[in-house]
């Protein structure tokens, strides 16, 4: 379920957006691949669907950015 004010299918195009870049990627890099690929979201509901994806091990936060610790179910 997708946190709230986050469109659903969202979690799964930002999976797939860190798994292709293969390493770290910063916030407003992820935004702008969501939005090359018809996808706006704001930074705060980017936030929130980050917070999700690291609560439940998908991803980890680095100082250089977000990155990808398994694959996306």
């Amino acid at each position: 379920m997708a946190p709230s004010g986050v469109p659903p299918g969202l979690r799964s195009a930002v999976l797939e957006i860190l798994r292709s870049a293969g390493g770290v990627l910063r916030r407003r890099k992820i935004l702008e691949a969501l939005e090359q690929r018809g996808h706006r979201l704001s930074l705060a509901g980017l936030n929130r669907l980050l917070d999700e994806t690291r609560r439940d091990g998908a991803t980890e936060e680095t100082p250089d950015g977000v990155r990808l610790l398994r694959p996306p179910p």
